[in-house]
């Protein structure tokens, strides 16, 4: 499979930036190979085929970090799953209850804002 969408990108660079020394070391997921991608009609798990360093419990980064995205109402959170036993994954999570199955998440426009919402009006 391919690399990151744009989206899958920008999302985890604002999740490195939320989560500081946190994220030490996980830069290098922005080059990882996509293992898979499903859209659950709720949002999307993306899965890298990046193993990271062993871990004694799990780490979920992401708590406000938030993607405007063309033709959702209330747009996505993002997470970033980090497991002991297990790959990592982007789970992005529809706000309210829409339905994303006609989003294509590679190709869709996006904005990362700083609350749940709409595509910005003066998005370009």
């Amino acid at each position: 499979m391919a690399g990151l969408t744009q989206l899958e990108r920008a999302a985890l660079q604002a999740i490195f930036a939320e989560a500081g020394n946190l994220a030490r070391g996980l830069d290098r997921l922005l080059d990882a190979e996509v293992l898979s991608r499903e859209n659950t009609g709720g949002g999307f798990f993306t899965t890298l085929a990046a193993p990271i360093a062993p871990r004694r419990e799990s780490l979920h980064l992401g708590e406000h970090v938030w993607v405007a995205v063309e033709g959702l109402d209330f747009g996505l959170g993002i997470i970033l799953h980090l497991h002991e036993q297990r790959l990592p994954f982007i789970e992005g999570y529809a706000v309210a209850l829409e339905d994303t199955l006609q989003v294509n998440f590679a190709e869709v426009r996006f904005a990362m804002v700083s609350e749940p919402g709409a595509m910005p009006a003066d998005f370009g």
